[in-house]
């Protein structure tokens, strides 16, 4: 794949993602929904893994990711704090995905792996820099172990629903290389990553 194909990759990842934190996070917040925050981390790891069976290269995630936390930090009010857990997502699948080389044979199963890890990974770097950097107060009051159980059932949620998630987003990619103006081969090589 182009260059100039990879960057049109990562900047509609990261604007379809942050677009969904915005519009969809909203709903959830405003109906209260329970476990929003791992419902949204799934989603956007969704995304991710789509974008990364079309354009497999490392920190392909983690720019999406900055582009999708810059939009949800921005719109409709500032919130650093929603960026910085989104660009840890990023950040943490793009870890995950490279060492469990996802984009090679078995891709559902490690692609599901690589997406679960860094849901759990996010959530507790999110918690401890929650504690430890930013000082805020629900999370202090936890401590490490408050942070630890939020994160592992935020974690385990975020994992159980990827599990539905991951084989659509594989569903789409395949959709997307097959429509992507590209050469036979590139097609092909495509097609048998995501198999």
């Amino acid at each position: 794949m182009s260059r100039k194909t990879g960057i049109i990759v990562v900047v509609t990842t990261g604007v379809v993602w942050g677009l969904t934190e915005v519009f969809v996070g909203d709903v959830f917040y405003k109906f209260h929904i329970p476990m929003r925050a791992a419902s949204l981390t799934a989603i956007g790891l969704a995304i991710l893994v789509a974008a990364r069976f079309v354009f497999d290269k490392p920190g392909a995630s983690t720019a999406a990711a900055v582009l999708a936390g810059a939009l949800r930090c921005l719109v409709p009010k500032l919130f650093i704090c929603h960026m910085v857990a989104i660009v840890l997502e990023g950040a943490a699948f793009d870890l995950s995905w490279s060492a469990t080389r996802a984009g090679a044979r078995r891709p559902l199963r490690r692609a599901w792996l690589s997406a679960a890890v860094a849901a759990f990974a996010g959530f507790f770097s999110f918690g401890l820099l929650g504690n430890y950097l930013f000082g805020f107060g629900r999370w202090v009051e936890a401590g490490l172990p408050g942070i630890a159980r939020w994160s592992i059932r935020s974690g385990a949620y975020s994992s159980l629903f990827l599990l539905a998630l991951v084989p659509l987003a594989a569903l789409a990619a395949r959709k997307i290389t097959a429509a992507a103006p590209a050469g036979e081969e590139e097609k092909e090589a495509s097609r048998e990553a995501i198999r």
